[in-house]
């Protein structure tokens, strides 16, 4: 590989394509069957780490990428003949993208999850407008956001809701979209970083669900999971343990 990778992901249809986000920005195609070289190198429209990638399927069956890096999520029409991937509108100027959770297989709804921007002065320390952008919360990171977004077509998301938390001051965080039982039902779940602990959100309206058992170490990753049976599951790591919960709907 060109840089080294940040993220990967498997293909919804089928079990021959895998993906990967580079360090440069690259999203790189690879097929299992024949492991010479990447399908497909494309660029992306930064050279910023693609931290987050999910893959999905459309309304009209196509397979695309939802990524994200810090300047927001971008979709890649990686069955098409686009070779460069459209940043989500309603996204630009929320701050740095830390997290992007998918409802997938069907991408309908994405949250993601932004911390404030930082300007810099000429003389490389941060202007009274960064620091007054960014409030630091002593020892529980910083005041961010939540954005959820809607797909209105196959390549085209809207901004719906937003909502505030507290977010890492330096990873690119994980975050995990739930689904529940009753149709449109889902919940949001984020490493909160002043709870120490996986926090909920019912969506679309982002109302305060639950807060799971807090660790003593911030989260490190996230991630949901549904048995072959239908049984759902939610595991979180941090530097202490690693916790596994069985979700009920």
């Amino acid at each position: 590989m060109q840089a080294p990778g940040w993220s990967c992901s498997g293909d919804q249809t089928g079990p021959n394509h895998v993906y990967a986000g580079l360090q440069n920005g690259m999203l790189l195609v690879f097929d299992t069957r024949q492991t010479k070289g990447p399908l497909h190198s494309l660029s992306g429209l930064s050279t910023n780490p693609v931290h987050t990638i999910h893959s999905v399927v459309d309304d009209s069956g196509s397979m695309k990428i939802i990524s994200a890096s810090s300047i927001g999520p971008c979709i890649w029409d990686v069955d098409g003949t686009e070779t460069r991937p459209n940043l989500l509108t309603g996204t630009e100027n929320q701050g740095v993208c830390i997290s992007l959770a998918c409802a997938a297989p069907s991408s309908d709804l994405i949250v993601a999850s932004f911390r404030p921007r930082v300007e810099f002065s000429g003389d490389g320390s941060a202007s009274q407008m960064g620091i007054s952008q960014s409030p630091t919360l002593s020892g529980s990171g910083k005041l961010g956001c939540h954005a959820l977004l809607r797909r209105t077509s196959s390549t085209s998301f809207v901004k719906e809701q937003i909502c505030n938390g507290n977010v890492s001051e330096l990873r690119m965080s994980k975050s995990a979209i739930i689904p529940c039982s009753g149709a449109g039902q889902h919940l949001f779940a984020y490493g909160d970083e002043s709870l120490r602990g996986v926090r909920t959100w019912r969506l679309p309206s982002f109302q305060p669900c639950t807060d799971l058992r807090p660790h003593r170490q911030p989260i490190l990753d996230l991630r949901f999971a549904e048995s072959s049976t239908g049984e759902k599951y939610l595991g979180c790591l941090s530097e202490e343990k690693l916790q596994v919960f069985r979700i009920r709907s």
